[in-house]
């Protein structure tokens, strides 16, 4: 959650629509195989797109199940600094961008 936003103060201020894929998103937690995987739940965190485990990093920037949506969002980054966005940007600078992203995210198909 601190790659995200680091700052409590400033993370108050923020009006978020927290929905359950944008939590996974940020904390990591649920909804992922390497979180399963740590708990013992699956008995592999490699990402059904066969590119490696499938943590957050991976789904945010490597995961070509979702590279049509993480496109819309590199293409709003990139209006203001180049691609890879570090997170606190994302839900900073590109909150409405971060969170279509996170929305448009089927974890159950993933």
């Amino acid at each position: 959650m601190k790659q995200f936003s680091p700052n409590v103060q400033d993370r108050l201020k923020m009006k978020i629509n927290v929905t359950r894929n944008f939590t996974t998103m940020v904390t990591g937690h649920r909804e992922n195989r390497a979180y399963f995987h740590h708990f013992k739940i699956t008995e592999q965190a490699t990402c059904p797109c066969n590119n490696g485990d499938q943590t957050i990093d991976h789904l945010l920037y490597q995961c070509t199940l979702l590279h049509t949506p993480r496109e819309r969002l590199r293409s709003k980054v990139l209006k203001i600094r180049n691609w890879a966005a570090c997170k606190q940007e994302l839900t900073v600078k590109r909150l409405n961008a971060f969170l279509t992203y996170t929305n448009s995210t089927d974890f159950e198909q993933l």
